[in-house]
């Protein structure tokens, strides 16, 4: 019976641990980083106060759980489905689609950048980058795993400047604050994610081991595969 239990509970019961600290869950993760709330006000983005400390209760509250789920059911490769078609589609928790959705619609992706009237992406007047980085740093709080395929989106949007015919093609459906989680050409998409390969054979992603060399030629630098 009940008490019965309560006796079974109280006799392996041995003493108080009052030596760890209590669980964080739930804070106001704005209102409680003065240095955070100062920077935005300093950097000029005082005006987006309001947008940024939304997100405040979200990371230190539900947000936390939903961190913990992303991060304890890794993805699982579906290699082959139930009629033994080749996919190698990769299966994500629905939590980890959450953070990505949260992400993108707040523009972490690409709120730095804008679409000119040729489609292309221009890099957004600030104080974008600050309060991109605000959201962001708190969102790195909560769950940092989503966060590769977000800030490598806005990364390479640079890195299409030098290819203007294909950055107009892309650019709209990267701008895009709808996350799209279809396992589809980037053509059927209502919004993608880019990613950038940039390691050797045997460094994997340990880019510690890789051994090219850039020296100097000229105002930019030539780079080879080996170790000067």
């Amino acid at each position: 019976d009940m008490m019965n239990v309560v006796s079974l509970a109280d006799h392996f019961r041995t003493h108080d641990v009052d030596n760890q600290p209590p669980p964080l869950a739930p804070y106001d993760a704005y209102a409680t980083d003065v240095p955070l709330r100062e920077a935005l006000t300093r950097d000029g983005a005082a005006w987006a106060e309001a947008q940024v400390a939304a997100y405040g209760p979200i990371a230190g509250g539900e947000a936390m759980a939903l961190g913990v789920a992303a991060n304890e059911h890794k993805p699982t490769l579906r290699a082959y489905d139930q009629f033994g078609h080749r996919t190698d589609d990769v299966e994500f928790h629905p939590a980890y689609h959450h953070f990505m959705g949260e992400s993108v619609a707040a523009g972490l992706h690409a709120s730095t950048w804008q679409l000119t009237r040729n489609n292309d992406a221009a890099p957004a007047p600030a104080p974008a980058q600050v309060v991109r980085a605000a959201r962001f740093y708190m969102a790195a709080q909560v769950e940092t795993g989503h966060l590769c395929p977000i800030t490598m989106t806005r990364a390479a949007v640079g890195a299409l400047a030098v290819e203007p015919a294909l950055a107009a093609k892309l650019a709209p459906t990267i701008l895009s604050r709808r996350y799209d989680a279809r396992f589809l050409p980037w053509w059927e998409k209502t919004g993608m994610t880019l990613g950038m390969g940039m390691t050797e054979k045997q460094g994997g992603t340990d880019v510690r081991t890789n051994t090219t060399g850039a020296q100097p030629q000229g105002e930019g630098y030539a780079i080879v595969g080996h170790k000067w």
